[in-house]
């Protein structure tokens, strides 16, 4: 018993555990007193509940707003890069010694479908975002009805599948095509130059899936470490509200 209420003494004292439940309480409280321009608030009171909802849907905006961006960007240099690429068609007005002669056909099928993957899967970022952007910037902050009624809980298949999309794997794709189009522009008049941006591009593409990995491994563990603790803290206050109530009822 001794060992365990000094266990329980020192998750009561965690810093973490009581700047999370301090910070979700002021913001609860904060946001049940706050109006628009000095009215009154109209709304219902926001919990703790609700404020974590306010957060996930602060989260979902940021997403979407950065697959939106990043996949309009992303998708244009693409599209640019198929239309503007000069390659000759190797008519008879063509000498054999030309470009379009030497550059193999293997290559621009593995460059034109490489492109067109990165376009579609850009796209497909692009068209989530701009359907569930709306539904979720017409949320009120001040208002709980509007906060429980939000769709992200419910869409966070779709924005994760966005945010994946854009940031992960149409980067990923991007930086095969800028590899891809140097062997298409160079491979008849330099194949060293396409050597080269491909050994600087490589590099990256290994440091690009080593920071993904490590990042979305220690964001997963420091919601774990965060959630074990405020389930820890909710055990704790469960037993202390237990411990009072038996003592009530012994009195």
């Amino acid at each position: 018993m001794g060992s365990s209420g000094n266990i329980a003494t020192a998750h009561l004292n965690d810093p973490d555990v009581d700047d999370e439940r301090a910070s979700l309480e002021a913001a609860a409280a904060s946001t049940a007193v706050a109006g628009d321009g000095g009215q009154r608030y109209r709304g219902k009171p926001l919990t703790v509940k609700d404020v974590l909802s306010w957060r996930r849907l602060q989260l979902s905006r940021a997403k979407l707003k950065a697959s939106s961006r990043t996949s309009a960007l992303l998708s244009g240099f693409a599209i640019v890069a198929m239309v503007e690429l000069e390659i000759s068609s190797g008519s008879s007005s063509s000498t054999s010694s030309s470009p379009a002669a030497a550059v193999p056909s293997w290559l621009l099928v593995l460059f034109a479908s490489s492109a067109a993957l990165l376009i579609a899967v850009h796209m497909l970022a692009l068209m989530i975002s701009t359907c569930l952007l709306p539904n979720l910037e017409s949320v009120s902050e001040n208002d709980a009805r509007t906060i429980r009624a939000s769709p992200h809980d419910k869409m966070r298949f779709y924005i994760e599948t966005s945010w994946i999309f854009s940031t992960g794997l149409g980067i990923l794709l991007f930086l095969v095509v800028v590899v891809l189009q140097t062997w298409v522009k160079f491979y008849a008049v330099s194949k060293t130059a396409a050597i080269a941006a491909t050994a600087i591009i490589a590099p990256v593409v290994v440091v690009f899936v080593v920071f993904a990995l490590v990042f979305y491994h220690q964001l997963t563990l420091h919601k774990f470490r965060r959630a074990a603790l405020m389930v820890e803290r909710l055990q704790l206050d469960l037993r202390a509200f237990s411990a009072a109530g038996d003592d009530v009822k012994m009195v």
